[in-house]
């Protein structure tokens, strides 16, 4: 049964949200439609909220909520976009039902910005059969891994890179009165202990790890019992966070440190401001400006490095992660053990290739139509 109101409305969904609960979704959300919006310079690109099954992990297996309206099965619309770390061993139980009315309808199917969660063999094998069912028209993948795994899957499949590299030809940071800073985002490993060579009195007796950043060597040391519960999961992370007495410091080196957290949805006010400088928002335009100012960011979210990195400043990851293949792609294998920078030209270039073979495959795709 269709709805009496039909209209011209946006022909192209771009599937997004659950922003509050990692806001780095939203950065590669804003990037791919910026990526949407120059392969299709006439057509109408949206966002909507993605399946509500998302909300924790450990759930999925079970689908959405069985009273949820479903409400992606109704879209009248060409194209339903998908991003990010979406081919889980659960995907099939989330997307089945949305797919298979979807494409009864014939709405073509783009993977953008995609990637595996856990990089398994099991997780590769249930993935290549549910895209066998239902093949995408168009796969953009954020790392080769992911690539190889699937490029069989369609007849336009590209190694390209994580959307969220686009953000900086979207959004325009505001300057900031405020003195020299670094980013240190910690929302689910505990802050490691920082200290540089020229602050002696906080240096401990041993560390995790030593690096090279701005002109100073750096050491850092993780709480061990925090660190611990933070490896357990995300709620034994919480516990450690409220279990941490330590005052930590509002400079290290000589520069500010801001502390942004990327979980604002449960907003836990005594977790996300316990230390001094923190910063949170459900919103991700406040991140892009923190980041794009930032002399040094320090984080254990994927997301935090892309975009410090995709305005030309150093990060440096802190987490062991397998979605970190997206910095392989990218030559910056070493993110893991000391901060790094991207060639801004190299980075150009690899936009422009992928905005290349973007326009390429959807004149292709609409062809066949």
């Amino acid at each position: 049964m269709h709805s009496s109101r039909r209209g011209p409305g946006p022909r192209i969904a771009l599937v997004s949200g659950f922003w509050g609960q990692n806001i780095g979704n939203a950065f590669f959300n804003i990037g791919g439609r910026k990526i949407l919006q120059t392969a299709f310079p006439d057509r109408r690109i949206e966002f909507i909220q993605d399946q509500p099954g998302y909300r924790t992990f450990n759930n999925q297996r079970k689908g959405n909520p069985k009273k949820d309206i479903g409400l992606l099965r109704y879209l009248d619309i060409d194209y339903i976009v998908l991003q990010g770390p979406m081919l889980t061993v659960n995907f099939r139980y989330l997307w089945e039902d949305v797919l298979r009315d979807l494409t009864s309808r014939n709405t073509r199917i783009i993977l953008l910005s995609a990637a595996l969660f856990r990089y398994t063999e099991e997780e590769i094998r249930i993935n290549r059969e549910f895209l066998s069912d239902y093949p995408p028209a168009i796969v953009v993948t954020r790392d080769s891994v992911t690539y190889e795994a699937i490029r069989d899957c369609s007849d336009r499949v590209y190694d390209g890179i994580d959307s969220a590299f686009f953000v900086p030809d979207v959004y325009q940071p505001f300057d900031l009165h405020l003195e020299p800073y670094i980013t240190v985002n910690f929302d689910r490993y505990p802050e490691p202990n920082i200290y540089v060579d020229t602050d002696e009195s906080r240096r401990p007796s041993n560390v995790d790890l030593q690096f090279q950043a701005l002109g100073q060597r750096w050491g850092v040391r993780s709480p061990r019992f925090q660190h611990a519960l933070s490896r357990s999961g995300k709620w034994q992370a919480y516990v450690g966070a409220l279990l941490d007495f330590r005052r930590l410091p509002k400079y290290v080196g000589g520069y500010l440190i801001v502390r942004p957290e990327h979980r604002s949805n449960p907003h836990v006010t005594w977790k996300i401001y316990k230390q001094p400088n923190a910063l949170a928002s459900d919103e991700p335009f406040t991140y892009f400006t923190i980041y794009s100012g930032s002399q040094l960011t320090l984080s254990d979210r994927v997301h935090a490095c892309v975009v410090t990195l995709a305005f030309g400043k150093p990060a440096m990851l802190f987490s062991p992660t397998p979605r970190s293949a997206l910095f392989s792609r990218l030559g910056l294998d070493g993110i893991t053990r000391t901060p790094v920078t991207l060639d801004s030209e190299a980075l150009e270039r690899e936009k422009q290739a992928e905005l290349e073979f973007m326009r390429s495959a959807v004149q292709y795709v609409e062809g066949k139509r």
